[in-house]
């Protein structure tokens, strides 16, 4: 058996887990997606759980990445980035607003009182996300386009938090307008020197 084996299981629980969550997602579905018997999820996996936290992990991998990279090549300045990264997730989340979702939020609703061991999986890349976004808001202080006295480690963790909210107003709705909304109102009024 080879890795691939085992990263064809992982992509499988991920579009199953974004959909039916991970409670409702059996192992015999996954193994019937990628067309593999029962012992070879076993070879890389000792449970459900074990194939959740490697989930977690190659989701939240994806995020920070992406965030990384949007950074790294956007242009202007350091809030003009980030809001750019939000702007391309939200054009996304229009054209394909069956995605128009956080698999980390997801499984977090669904799983924190469930499973120590995957909350703070989570939480973990929930933190890398924030710092990602601290980091630029640092250096939008040092561009003078933030308040020297502003919290970048809070003004982080609120945004983030308030986009993976808007996530789910957003699915209520089935329209993008609360992401859109927030965008508006963190870098049209919120984020000002």
């Amino acid at each position: 058996m080879s890795d691939n084996t085992k990263d064809k299981l992982i992509d499988a629980a991920v579009t199953l887990f974004a959909v039916k969550g991970f409670n409702s997602t059996g192992i015999a579905e996954i193994l019937a997606q990628v067309k593999v018997p029962k012992g070879s999820f076993y070879h890389y996996f000792k449970s459900k759980e074990d194939l959740g936290l490697a989930v977690i992990d190659h989701y939240g991998h994806i995020l920070r990445d992406g965030l990384a990279a949007s950074l790294a090549t956007n242009s202007g300045s350091p809030l003009t980035q980030l809001h750019q990264y939000f702007s391309d997730v939200l054009i996304y989340f229009g054209e394909h607003f069956g995605r128009c979702n956080c698999l980390l939020g997801n499984l977090g609703q669904e799983l924190a009182l469930q499973s120590d061991a995957m909350r703070v999986a989570i939480y973990r890349h929930y933190q890398g996300v924030e710092a990602q976004i601290a980091a630029c808001f640092e250096e939008a202080k040092q561009a003078g386009e933030l308040a020297p006295t502003a919290d970048a480690q809070l003004l982080a963790r609120q945004l983030f938090a308030a986009w993976e909210g808007c996530l789910i107003r957003s699915k209520l709705e089935q329209t993008t307008q609360p992401l859109e909304e927030l965008l508006k109102l963190y870098f049209g009024q919120l984020l000002k020197p």
